[in-house]
């Protein structure tokens, strides 16, 4: 979360350079919205089971991270507010996406409706890092290695104690404030 937040902070900056439009609050806040977008359906897991993620697939990923169908939502965008926001929205929903395919969690199904199939770079099939690019399960297979290899406790293992990933995306974070700071002087 911190990093989406932070990556919906700086694409604003940079596209308002970009396209020589004033740096408003109001760009910062979409840039921020959009990078949280796919998130929405945590509170439906949250809703329904009280909890995300662990050794349980959920909602959580499975409802708003179909990449495909943000095109007609960019295109959307694009022609209302223009082509700072439709860029805006595809670049921020574009860097959540890849965020979630790299690192924690098992990636997203990239080229659902057409696959089922969900896909994560750098990993291995039980979930760890690895060099291998890329790696992808069907739905059955996903839901046995979720439940072998998931952590019920994972965002207080990420999260709340000293976890490279919780230290990297908190430090963005702060990052992207700086060089907002810095911007708005």
């Amino acid at each position: 979360m911190f990093l989406d937040i932070g990556v919906g902070i700086l694409f604003s900056i940079l596209l308002s350079n970009f396209f020589e439009v004033d740096l408003l609050y109001r760009l910062i806040l979409a840039g921020v919205g959009f990078s949280l977008l796919p998130d929405l359906d945590i509170f439906l897991e949250l809703a329904k089971r009280g909890r995300v993620g662990g050794r349980v697939q959920g909602h959580h990923r499975e409802l708003t991270h179909f990449p495909l169908t943000y095109l007609p939502v960019l295109a959307l965008v694009y022609w209302f507010w223009g082509q700072v926001y439709g860029a805006l929205f595809g670049l921020t929903v574009l860097a959540h996406f890849l965020h979630d395919s790299v690192g924690m969690g098992w990636g997203i199904k990239w080229l659902w409706p057409f696959s089922r199939r969900s896909y994560k770079f750098f990993s291995e099939k039980n979930g760890k890092f690895s060099f291998k690019f890329l790696v992808s399960w069907p739905p059955a297979e996903l839901k046995e290695v979720i439940r072998r290899h998931g952590d019920d406790h994972w965002l207080r293992n990420f999260y709340f104690k000293l976890h490279p990933i919780a230290v990297f995306e908190f430090l963005f974070f702060i990052g992207s404030l700086v060089v907002l700071y810095y911007i708005e002087k």
